[in-house]
């Protein structure tokens, strides 16, 4: 009997998406059998980062209706907290089940695994065995016969490989921090650690204003900190609130409409096709007909902005439905934008760009506030670190420059030439079939990457809708590659399977 084997590094929501696609797809043949070999340094699978088991203040910024972690099957998250509700609730007894919820991610990372063993019996029906090991991957090289790779793990086995699906998620930034007489930790996560590291009566300095930021000011103040806590944000920027609206279909920022009006796009270009889907928006959906200034003028008076967001949040807020539904054209968008562009929009809009896009539920913004207005909790602009501090966290996002990851399997990469990182962020591949370019420019015909480490490639990459595109198009892409065949040119599969998606950020 022929093998195939397949070595996929990273277990998370990536992997998943990957598996199920590849599973899906893979034409059955009763004379041959594939081998997947899922290797998770956390011993725990489809979770990855954004899902991993920790403190139950961590919220999901998508209402728990219209989430799902599989292609097709909308709701899915509702019906299995339904149908489970025995095997989940003892531990979160909290959660109610109800279509404007928003769930804990530790709740969502327990669906997300039953549903990653699920594609594991699925697969098996058509002899493809997922095999999992606990271990982290510290380096892979080309075998001396040509005939695979050889993959090395930190404790000392190796596995030799056909092919190597790269999808090792997020990574931290190497720190080197300043000498302080604070405590200091390179990391927010897991919050229920280093809440519990921290003595509830320590001043805390949390540098960095976006979702990992929030997660751990408000565990501290669930875990009942009484010390100060104090959000240090280099841009002046803070999430948006989650407004009442549901789902909607973009009508101009549209793969279609950009694809047939656009040979190349400018940043003044979704400037306007922005203005005319609010246009269009309001037109046909109840909205709060907020102005939407961008760049938006820093946060100087963070009880008036908090104040002002709940309130607006208590309300449809179209331009939010309009920035979500934009996922299924952002690929599009960011293949046709003008380079001088995108190194703009890295320099001067990002972070801007990501406190509008990411949103927190209203709950959180209310308890927030509540510190606030109790004289506990504030927000100031700059990087100086406060010399009262007792703690020092840093919340800066993860390492999009990943020559800075805390990772040796990629430093391995780089430095034997099997890999090369892209100027925008990521390692550099080809956009159609996820090849992993070399330092000469070559790509290579079995190392594939998908997920977080493709960042600059694709300008965002962590919405679950995407994760699941891109699996699809990468297992896809791996299948050709297998067959000796041609990947389809017709994206129709993918782009209705994404179109089933309700977009969805991964937190």
């Amino acid at each position: 009997m022929k093998r195939i084997t397949l070595t996929l590094v990273g277990g998370g929501a990536s992997s998943l998406a990957f598996l199920d696609a590849f599973t899906r797809h893979w034409n059955y043949q009763p004379n041959q059998d594939v081998v997947i070999f899922v290797i998770e340094k956390k011993s725990v699978w489809g979770v990855g980062n954004a899902y991993t088991e920790d403190s139950h203040s961590n919220l999901l910024n998508t209402q728990a209706g219209v989430i799902s972690g599989l292609p097709g099957l909308p709701g899915d998250f509702m019906h299995w907290l339904k149908a489970y509700r025995l095997e989940w609730q003892p531990d979160f007894p909290d959660f109610t089940i109800e279509s404007s919820s928003y769930a804990p991610r530790a709740l969502f990372g327990r669906y997300m695994q039953d549903r990653f063993y699920r594609v594991i019996r699925q697969a098996a029906e058509k002899n493809i065995f997922i095999l999992t090991f606990a271990a982290a991957v510290s380096s892979m090289d080309a075998c001396p016969d040509s005939t695979g790779y050889s993959i090395s793990t930190e404790c000392g086995h190796q596995l030799k490989s056909d092919a190597v699906i790269l999808a090792c998620g997020t990574h931290n930034k190497i720190m080197e921090h300043e000498q302080h007489s604070a405590k200091v930790f390179s990391s927010p996560y897991p919050v229920r650690s280093v809440t519990r590291a921290i003595d509830l009566n320590d001043n805390v300095v949390i540098v960095g204003a976006r979702l990992s930021a929030i997660d751990l000011a408000i565990g501290l103040l669930e875990r009942g900190h009484k010390g100060k806590i104090q959000f240090r944000s280099r841009g002046g920027f803070f999430p948006s609130v989650r407004g009442t609206q549901g789902t909607y279909r973009n009508q101009f920022l549209s793969p279609g409409y950009i694809e047939q009006n656009f040979g190349t796009v400018t940043l003044a270009d979704l400037a306007r096709l922005f203005q005319q889907e609010l246009n269009h928006y309001r037109k046909h959906h109840e909205d709060t007909l907020e102005s939407l200034q961008f760049p938006t003028p820093p946060v100087t008076n963070f009880h008036h902005f908090l104040s002002t967001e709940i309130e607006l949040a208590k309300g449809p807020r179209g331009w939010q439905a309009i920035l979500y539904s934009a996922n299924a054209a952002l690929d599009i968008i960011w293949r046709k934008l003008i380079e001088e562009d995108k190194q703009r929009f890295f320099t001067d809009s990002w972070s801007n760009a990501m406190a509008l896009r990411v949103s927190i539920p209203k709950e959180n913004a209310v308890k927030l506030l509540n510190a606030v207005k109790s004289g506990q909790l504030s927000y100031q602009i700059g990087t100086e670190t406060d010399s009262q501090a007792d703690v020092i966290v840093y919340a800066t996002g993860n390492a999009r420059d990943l020559t800075q990851a805390d990772s040796p399997l990629l430093h391995h990469l780089f430095e034997s030439g099997l890999a090369v990182s892209h100027p925008h962020g990521g390692l550099q591949i080809l956009n159609e079939t996820y090849q992993v370019l070399d330092n000469r420019g070559f790509a290579h015909a079995s190392i594939f990457a998908l997920g977080e480490i493709t960042n600059g490639n694709f300008l965002f990459t962590s919405a679950l809708d995407l994760i699941v595109e891109h699996g699809s198009r990468c297992a896809t892409s791996v299948i050709a590659s297998l067959t000796q065949s041609e990947p389809p040119t017709d994206e129709s599969s993918w782009k209705q399977e994404a179109g089933n998606q309700p977009s969805s950020n991964q937190r």
